[in-house]
């Protein structure tokens, strides 16, 4: 169980259905306990519970991971041995607890063994089970001789077939009463009677049982907690009876609703179907906090049920509750009524957090369900449409409108966060995406990068491709976001031969050249390893150019042994690699063609930035000097224009800023930001790739200028820096939120750096796991513990070794601040990969 119970919390209360045992911290469903009552039943023909899986529930296991791709039945010893007998009865009892495990198919082999010869009981339960999965009509009531259990089941099953079709019940329900009769004083009796309650209350036409015969019934069967049947029987009629009441049957309303569905959760705490009704029982009655609690627990402990629950949150935390089209909202409760309208009307104020948590978790749910989640987002447009989910519906929009148009299902699309960086992926745009909803910067690193190894372009007097860089996490947070959204993709992956043979990854005509890059010429391989870099593989890149040790002999050999040192100094970014030799190997080959000015001022770049990782002052201090005079030798050339000459004197500024920074001289700091940011703020460019170049330019100029103002003790203005950046400029880019988080929270706005985490979140690449995290904490600080644990949840997802969520998942629990579901929660994360490194509780 340990190597499954990190990867969802429904492992717990379902664990009966994956091993046939029981979690010893965690109450099982009673959905999954049914089938280790049918493991232990020793008549084949004795009574079976009313509950069962649902019909797709296994395969969604296995789909989460839950259960092996193959999924072999795994159980004890014994319950093997009696599954292999080959009598009728072992046939028929190994049906019967297939069934209650889900594997119907299965079960339906096991049955279709039986023949006509086999004894009456056996028989009649055959038809029945192979009735109630479909595979063949409804059989009458059988004889006297096949025993009261299996008559009984016939005649409800004939009843509930009735009212589901909409037909007359009452001849099932006479038979099915008559035969209850002889069971009248007897504990089956009182299960019996729950039976024929139950389906009544579901019986259109029918008189509806009133609350106190519901009460009574319900009492009669809760006198023994260890019989299973009478919990059973007990929950499938405070269910019928919760649901008869949401629906305005008899002389039931809201208050008896809840109350049943109390008493039903005290009989399945961990079931999510009961959750569900529970929570569409606490909308009906105006009580949204409630119906929180309860839609929260539903999606964490249940699969079959988790679309609803987190559908049903979105509701609740969206600023209204339309839903487009005018009709209801779906029911949470499979085989339930529709989920009522929040009374006092729709004008409730958002939870963002609620919000954001409800989405991500919807979209990162079994993905089969592609087209019921894109469904619920679609119906919702009305709501989300205004607020930070609105980029995820337009996204929705897109998949189902591209799903219709190609005829094909939309279960292939990216997830949103994959989408928007597809050029990492195939190295070409979004095929659905708009402007407003990609990245205006980010994604044309390897775009551009793509097309200066296409079209072989020069980089001796102009910027050929953006300088933002991919650091080597890159890969890995992409590849984990595509685990968390159950997104099988080579293209996604962190190791470069999956990239590199993946149908949607590296596209064939470049697979051919990285295939024999020694065959390239120096310059085409040098551009490659540019592209490399650009999308996170740089250890490739360093392996196709020469390094240090190889001579620079002309303007190609520079480029490439630059694109090397580029390359390594992107993989040790967080390091305080010693880098300085090389660039000093570099800088000291450089000859006096033209076609070296740029390289040296880029070398001067580069070679303070490392150095200022390491904190040497006096490095950079030489470097400036020399740089100062090779960008005045650069920017005179005839063959740059002013464009690129402004581009990178405000590139050069930008790093030599590092020393003013580290020796204290504010004054001069001030001046090379006036530089810096002044210049980039003229630029705009003047035809498609000058316009990336400069807003490229325009992003880190004002993302250093904010930590330039924040040196200064000028928050203010540093603050209103970064929330342009964030609102107006880039309000895709999750380092801008997290960084504006970070200032809002330094400025005393909780609230606002709490919006700025979650915007962050919300976009979950590159940085979800960072910004789940601290929203958690800011969560945490305001005192919503429940709302916090969700967030540390989603940061485990993107991280399953953080310590650091675990560890306040842990506290949380061990403090008594979880929520209804805490003992899951807590058993969950102990079987997290990381729990064994965690410090001791301090208390």
């Amino acid at each position: 169980m340990a190597d499954i119970a990190w990867r969802d919390p429904a492992a717990l209360p379902l664990r009966p259905l994956i091993d046939l045992t029981a979690d010893p911290a965690v109450p099982p469903a009673l959905v999954a306990e049914t089938a280790l009552f049918c493991a232990g039943r020793s008549d084949p023909c004795g009574w079976l519970p009313a509950h069962a899986p649902p019909a797709g529930l296994r395969r969604a296991m296995r789909r989460s991971g839950l259960l092996d791709a193959t999924d072999p039945l795994v159980a004890p010893p014994e319950v093997r041995e009696r599954i292999e007998a080959d009598d009728p009865a072992g046939l028929l009892w190994a049906a019967r607890l297939m069934r209650a495990l889900g594997r119907r198919e299965d079960a339906t082999q096991l049955l279709r063994r039986l023949g006509g010869d086999v004894p009456s009981p056996v028989r009649a339960w055959r038809d029945l089970l192979l009735a109630e999965d479909g595979r063949q009509p409804l059989p009458p009531v059988p004889p006297e001789s096949a025993g009261l259990p299996v008559r009984l089941a016939t005649a409800l099953a004939r009843a509930g077939q009735a009212a589901t079709s909409g037909q007359p019940a009452a001849e099932a329900l006479a038979v099915a009463q008559s035969l209850a009769v002889g069971l009248a004083g007897d504990r089956l009796g009182a299960v019996a009677r729950a039976r024929i309650l139950a389906v009544r209350l579901r019986c259109p036409g029918e008189p509806v049982p009133d609350v106190d015969t519901v009460r009574a019934a319900a009492r009669d069967l809760s006198t023994d907690r260890g019989d299973f049947l009478a919990r059973d029987a007990a929950l499938a009629l405070l269910r019928a009876a919760a649901r008869a009441a949401l629906n305005g049957a008899g002389a039931t309303a809201a208050g008896p609703a809840r109350e049943f569905t109390d008493a039903a959760l005290a009989l399945d705490p961990t079931g999510a179907a009961t959750r569900l009704l529970a929570a569409d029982a606490a909308r009906a009655a105006g009580d949204r906090e409630a119906a929180r609690i309860h839609y929260r627990v539903a999606a964490r402990t249940g699969l079959a049920e988790r679309t609803a629950a987190l559908a049903g949150l979105l509701d609740l935390a969206a600023p209204t509750a339309a839903v487009e089209g005018g009709g209801p909202t779906p029911s949470a409760d499979p085989g339930g009524p529709a989920a009522p309208a929040d009374p006092g009307g729709s004008a409730v104020p958002a939870d963002p957090g609620e919000l954001v948590g409800a989405l991500a978790d919807l979209l990162a749910s079994d993905r089969r369900e592609e087209r019921d989640r894109l469904a619920v987002l679609v119906a919702r447009r009305p709501s989300l449409g205004g607020t930070v989910c609105a980029d995820t519906v337009r996204w929705a929009v897109a998949v189902r409108e591209q799903a219709v148009a190609v005829r094909e299902p939309a279960a292939g699309a990216r997830p949103l966060p994959l989408e928007r960086y597809r050029p990492f992926l195939d190295l070409s745009p979004s095929e659905i995406l708009g402007p407003v909803d990609t990245p205006p910067v980010a994604i044309h690193t390897p775009l551009m990068s793509y097309a200066a190894v296409l079209e072989r372009r020069e980089p001796w007097f102009r910027e050929i491709h953006p300088q933002r860089a991919t650091a080597a996490m890159f890969r890995d947070e992409m590849q984990a976001t595509a685990a968390v959204y159950g997104y099988a993709s080579g293209g996604a992956s962190a190791d470069y031969r999956t990239w590199l043979a993946a149908p949607d990854g590296c596209p064939p005509a470049l697979r051919e050249r990285l295939a024999h890059p020694a065959d390239l010429p120096l310059l085409d391989r040098a551009l490659l390893g540019r592209l490399l870099s650009a999308v996170g593989f740089h250890a490739e890149a360093e392996r196709i150019l020469p390094g240090p040790d190889v001579p620079v002999r002309d303007p190609v050999g520079a480029y490439a042994l630059a694109s090397w040192i580029f390359a390594e100094q992107m993989l040790t970014t967080g390091h305080a690699a010693e880098l300085e030799p090389h660039f000093r190997t570099l800088y000291d080959q450089l000859g006096d063609d033209v076609r070296y000015a740029r390289t040296r001022v880029v070398t001067t770049i580069n070679a303070t930035v490392n150095a200022a990782r390491r904190r040497e002052p006096e490095t950079i201090a030489r470097w400036r000097k020399l740089g100062a005079e090779d960008l005045a030798r650069y920017t005179a050339l005839a063959e740059v224009s002013e464009f690129d000459a402004a581009i990178m004197t405000s590139r050069w500024f930008r790093a030599m800023g590092f020393l003013p920074f580290l020796t204290g001289d504010r004054d001069l700091l001030r001046a090379d930001m006036d530089r810096w940011l002044g210049i980039a703020r003229e630029l705009t460019g003047h035809d498609a790739h000058t316009r990336v170049i400069a807003a490229d330019n325009y992003f880190p100029a004002v993302e250093t200028a904010v930590r330039t103002h924040t040196y200064l003790g000028e928050r203010d203005t540093a603050l209103a820096l970064v929330d342009e950046l964030a609102e107006r400029i880039d309000p895709i880019d999750p380092k801008t939120w997290l960084t504006a988080g970070e200032l809002r929270y330094q400025a005393g706005d909780v609230g606002g750096a709490l919006d700025a985490y979650l915007r962050a979140a919300h976009l979950q690449f590159p940085y979800g796991r960072i910004s789940w995290f601290n929203a958690g904490q800011v969560h945490e600080q305001l005192g919503r513990a429940e709302l916090a644990a969700e967030c540390y949840r989603r940061s485990l997802a993107h991280w399953p070794t953080g310590v650091t969520p675990l560890r306040r998942l842990r506290d949380l629990h061990l403090h008594g601040r979880l929520p209804d579901d805490g003992g899951v929660l807590a058993a969950w994360a102990a079987g997290q990969p990381a729990w064994s490194q965690l410090p001791a509780f301090q208390g």
